[in-house]
């Protein structure tokens, strides 16, 4: 498994460990880590769990997934994948503990209303409606995770100050160390020339 720890994998390990807490939302910019983070704190998690547990990672579409969640645990885990222990029908990769990651997207209805889990993470959650949040947060056990680039307000920024949930803010600053140098300089050459992208993503 890839580590390169950032302070955004940190500050969820930590969300995740304190019992007060139930929900980690990341609002980040691009290259900020959020995604690649809590995919290596989801695998460190069901790697190291004394008990089996199931973790679900959602996104809007199959596509979407392929693109981005997958692709980066495949990452992750490096020279760790075993491609034996990955179901691509159903789309699960199963530790040798008996833990298994689950990738889904919010159309699939069965999935979103169907089985319970453990853990939840939502990427971009910012494309998946409310009732289906509710649909999944409701038959998760212990934890969720959600992440999103700060385009425009919507349903989880009416979650800000609950007692209950970890609010964790993150630019590419926060996982500067690990970056490629070109990414850095990518980004930092829209500060003047794009404000408004600079906003949102910078």
């Amino acid at each position: 498994m890839i580590l390169g720890l950032t302070n955004v994998f940190i500050r969820n390990s930590q969300a995740f460990r304190n019992k007060a807490k139930r929900v980690a939302i990341n609002q980040g910019g691009t290259s900020s880590s959020k995604t690649y983070s809590i995919l290596q704190l989801l695998i460190y998690i069901a790697k190291n769990s004394k008990k089996k547990l199931i973790i679900s990672v959602v996104s809007e579409s199959l596509p979407h997934l392929k693109r981005g969640c997958i692709r980066d645990f495949k990452i992750i885990m490096g020279d760790d994948f075993v491609e034996k222990q990955m179901n691509k029908t159903e789309l699960f990769y199963k530790f040798p503990n008996g833990s298994i990651i689950e990738f889904f997207s919010a159309d699939n209805s069965a999935k979103c209303r169907g089985a319970r889990r453990d853990i939840l993470y939502i990427n971009e959650c910012n494309n998946v409606s409310k009732a289906t949040y509710d649909e999944l947060e409701v038959r998760t056990k212990r934890f969720v995770f959600l992440d999103f680039n700060p385009v425009a307000e919507f349903w989880a920024h009416d979650m800000q100050g609950f007692p209950e949930v970890e609010w964790i803010q993150s630019t590419y600053q926060d996982s500067k160390h690990i970056l490629p140098k070109q990414t850095v300089e990518r980004i930092e050459a829209r500060k003047d020339r794009d404000p408004n992208w600079w906003r949102i993503y910078g």
